[in-house]
């Protein structure tokens, strides 16, 4: 009996970008049935991609030393014992390139950049497009330049590359029962009803606080929504658990929590809060990504970052932009010191992109 296949699949570092790569993921468990596809990641991707079944096993490592969990260098090793038959890189990284090189796999498919090609045995172009007129609330000012496309068609270029279908560009992830049950007790210790439609707001942005909307604007928002009998509830991570719970003190209100006051936050909660959710206005972050896949209507806040490098393929996803010249600068922190990309969205206008959210039908997002 022939011994099956191995591919290894790289994955990207941040949540955000796993979740734009499962159209990826997807794309090859169809194209290869019978081949085993053994995830290389870190050990939150676990969880993030819990209740699917688009990868058969994986291989977990973390950049620091951390849990006993090979780091950069013993990920070499780990490789080499994984007798993998070939590696596909959704990294840009030369490192990741050199461990796949290093660890002996025989067939290593990438993007040719950031000087790694000649670690590469499959070199691809990287591509470029036209950048189309996108239709926001506010111009972006990008339309007609050449550029990257948006990360998920860039993840599927290295599927096309090996031979698989890349047709269905929508993301996708699952809520696992045991998930659901911690949604619950938040439910219950928030006061909430299961009956009544809830709001999630999320205001974070990792480290990146140019694509934060100012906590004023947040408390408005959610105190509008709350008073038209809504539950509002404030997502959060373990970073950003003081920050929501201040918001819901001061906002006082019955119909207002934080989903802070859980004890635990793994990422299995994010999923199940934002699944159960009416309708999700986020900022330009994981979370969004995550509530993209998972099918809500989603209303999206962008500052500094260009909604067409990260655009999505499920449902209409609404996209808010200030129309300002300065935008999108992709700074970290505003270099003219007035965060106005982000401070000009007015709640007013959010609010009606909820209710607009909330009661038209659901569509799928035009794919072309």
């Amino acid at each position: 009996m022939s011994k099956r296949q191995r591919i290894g699949i790289f994955l990207p570092t941040w949540v955000g970008d796993v979740v734009m790569a499962t159209p990826t993921l997807r794309a090859v468990r169809s194209g290869f049935p019978d081949v085993e596809l053994v995830g290389v990641m870190r050990p939150v991707m676990v969880e993030l991609l819990a209740g699917t079944s688009m990868l058969d096993s994986h291989l977990l490592f973390e950049k620091s030393k951390r849990d006993g969990l090979p780091t950069r260098v013993g990920l070499v090793s780990a490789l080499r014992a994984a007798k993998l038959d070939a590696m596909v890189l959704l990294t840009n990284s030369l490192w990741s390139a050199a461990a796949a090189k290093l660890a002996g796999i025989r067939r290593i498919v990438g993007y040719n950049r950031d000087v790694r090609g000649w670690l590469l045995t499959e070199r691809i172009a990287v591509p470029q497009v036209l950048v189309p007129q996108v239709a926001v609330t506010g111009a972006v000012g990008t339309a007609g330049r050449l550029a990257e496309p948006p990360t998920i068609d860039y993840y599927l270029g290295l599927a096309e590359h090996i031979g698989c279908d890349i047709s269905d560009r929508r993301s996708q992830l699952a809520v696992t029962p045991d998930e659901s049950r911690i949604a619950d007790d938040l439910w219950r210790s928030c006061q909430f009803d299961l009956a009544t439609p809830t709001i999630v707001i999320n205001n974070n942005a990792a480290l990146e606080q140019s694509r934060l909307w100012p906590i004023e604007k947040v408390q408005e928002l959610a105190k509008k929504i709350a008073q038209d009998g809504y539950q509002v509830l404030l997502h959060c991570g373990p970073s950003e658990r003081e920050r929501a719970n201040q918001i819901a003190a001061e906002v006082n209100h019955p119909l207002v929590a934080s989903m802070g006051q859980s004890k635990d936050l793994p990422i299995g909660l994010t999923k199940a809060v934002l699944a159960r959710a009416k309708a999700v206005v986020t900022t330009d972050s994981g979370p969004r990504h995550i509530a993209v896949a998972l099918n809500r209507p989603v209303i999206s806040l962008f500052g500094p970052t260009d909604p067409f490098n990260t655009r999505t393929y499920n449902l209409s996803e609404t996209v808010l932009a200030a129309d300002l010249p300065c935008r999108p600068c992709r700074a970290k922190a505003c270099p003219f010191k007035h965060d106005q990309c982000m401070k000009s969205l007015d709640v007013q206008m959010v609010l009606q992109a909820v209710y607009k959210a909330i009661h038209q039908p659901i569509l799928r997002a035009n794919v072309a």
